[in-house]
């Protein structure tokens, strides 16, 4: 019992902890870091050429033969 009670202050602790320094426990920098920078992008890349047809269907052969249809009597 003692132990889980130790494991959650524990937690709080951190928790505190990582609280307090995200709410500013660090000043701000010195020198002011510049941010947006002009980045020189690359050229588009051309699409890919349209193909020149359809490709032909495969053949395609039944599993198993099939039955000729009976005439109905």
């Amino acid at each position: 019992m003692i132990r889980i009670v130790i494991a959650v202050i524990g937690v709080l602790v951190v928790c505190g902890v990582g609280g307090f320094f995200s709410l500013g426990a660090f000043p701000p920098a010195l020198v002011q870091q510049d941010v947006h920078k002009d980045i020189a992008f690359a050229a588009p890349v051309a699409a890919a050429p349209a193909p020149l047809g359809t490709p032909a269907a495969l053949p395609v052969a039944p599993l198993a033969p099939v039955a000729a249809p009976t005439a109905a009597q």
